[in-house]
């Protein structure tokens, strides 16, 4: 949501300018039919396949990634309050989690929103059901290549050192001096610590998981994407 915000206000300053960014969601058809109308297109929920990129563009890829763990917790307590609509629907479907793609838990019931149903049951049963819930995300991890055009950040590093990392962005971008300046004012009053009341931030400090997982949960999460964690070179303990 930060780099959305700050990338918004660099490329899309005036509804009266044809807008040169734009982010789309976890929809990966549509992200790769607008590659040549936009400046800059982000996307979140799938790996980039450059072999679908267009031979005779060049492009610069920031690969953004936060503890797999971290992300279940982020998640469960973001679903469990039901911040979107997508959460709030009962008998949710592939289908209509497909532009955040999601799957569908097999121990939600019918007629049951995933909100309420992570409402209803205890914390080691919700963090099970939203790992499940992120498959297809935590399986896309899986799918990344190493690329010279690919530069990968930590989430990590980037908290509390927002604006730092902005510049490195754009420099990787090789963007214009005037665009570096103008998105680094946006990076700086858009960072973390200047940020109220947004509906996404609960808790942004990194390692939550080790308060609330369990044994039963760690397991769980080990069977599926032990070796996720260790390609992002997290450690599992």
């Amino acid at each position: 949501m930060y780099f959305i915000k700050v990338m918004s206000k660099l490329y899309n300053p005036s509804r009266l300018l044809r807008p040169r960014y734009k982010h789309f969601e976890s929809i990966e058809g549509v992200f790769y039919n607008n590659l040549n109308k936009y400046r800059l297109l982000s996307v979140n929920g799938f790996a980039i396949n450059i072999d679908h990129l267009p031979n005779d563009t060049p492009f610069r890829i920031t690969r953004f990634v936060r503890d797999p763990r971290d992300l279940v917790i982020s998640g469960y307590f973001y679903h469990k309050r039901g911040a979107e609509p997508w959460f709030r629907f009962k008998d949710p479907s592939l289908k209509y989690w497909s532009p955040i793609n999601g799957c569908v838990p097999e121990q939600l019931p019918s007629k049951t929103s995933f909100s309420e149903y992570l409402q209803k049951v205890p914390l080691e049963e919700g963090l099970m059901a939203e790992i499940d819930f992120r498959r297809y995300h935590f399986e896309s991890l899986r799918n990344w290549r190493d690329h010279e055009h690919i530069k990968v950040f930590k989430y990590e590093d980037i908290i509390h050192n927002e604006a730092a990392i902005f510049n490195e962005i754009f420099r990787f971008y090789e963007v214009s001096e005037i665009e570096r300046q103008i998105g680094n004012f946006w990076a700086k009053k858009y960072a973390l610590g200047k940020v109220k009341g947004s509906k996404h931030i609960r808790n942004a400090e990194p390692s939550q998981w080790k308060k609330y997982f369990t044994p039963k949960v760690t397991r769980y999460f080990n069977e599926h994407y032990s070796d996720v964690i260790e390609l992002l070179g997290y450690e599992l303990t």
